[in-house]
């Protein structure tokens, strides 16, 4: 089932992450700026204008939810600007976010998604046989069977739809207790794993 985020933001879910809102109470000097700085930040990027009318136009005039999530996207691989990134899911527009943000990144697609014919790095290969990733996406479709590979340090998983029903839930647990995993933050519909032998193990929720 392709999974996709609602067009406003859940007020339920809203209400009960209140108090995780914007880094308060998070006492990681790291977490702490990379929250503030990549996930809350506002700033307008040069390809914000172009990539968001791969949105509905009212989306767009109303700055709904997923146009905040694909930003985001783009943030995030802005800010690991990886060598390579597998992409787990049919996520054309997801893609594009991050592709815009690293247009010299690799791409591996595993599951045979084919290259969108915008980048001469596009590639597809089985993920076991593939360099490590420095980020990699994993569609909610995908979300139950995987396990994570090798991961780098300073590489991202981003995890897509974690809390969409039970089983995105149990996998989203299993993925935090991965002897690999160091930082992770539950956004709800995005979780994000971060790796580094120098960071201090922590899991956080976040109010985005």
């Amino acid at each position: 089932m392709h999974y996709s985020p609602p067009l406003f933001r859940r007020p339920w879910v809203w209400i009960r992450r209140f108090r995780h809102r914007r880094g308060y109470g998070v006492h990681s000097p790291f977490a702490y700026s990379f929250l503030r700085g990549v996930v809350y930040e506002r700033g307008t990027y040069y390809a914000y204008a172009a990539l968001d009318g791969l949105h509905p136009w009212w989306v767009r005039w109303l700055k709904a939810y997923p146009l905040q999530c694909s930003r985001l996207l783009f943030r995030l691989a802005n800010y690991v600007h990886p060598h390579t990134i597998v992409l787990l899911g049919d996520r054309p527009t997801e893609r594009a976010y991050m592709a815009a943000a690293v247009p010299t990144a690799r791409w591996v697609t595993p599951d045979g998604m084919p290259p969108d014919g915008t980048s001469p790095h596009s590639t597809s290969s089985p993920l076991e046989h593939s360099a490590p990733p420095d980020l990699l996406f994993v569609s909610h479709e995908h979300l139950k069977p995987f396990h994570l590979p090798p991961m780098p340090p300073a590489s991202m998983v981003i995890a897509e739809g974690i809390h969409h029903d039970s089983d995105a839930l149990a996998a989203w647990h299993r993925l935090q207790h991965d002897p690999q995993t160091v930082i992770t933050f539950d956004l709800y519909d995005y979780g994000i794993i971060l790796f580094g032998p120098r960071l201090n193990r922590q899991h956080y929720i976040v109010n985005f």
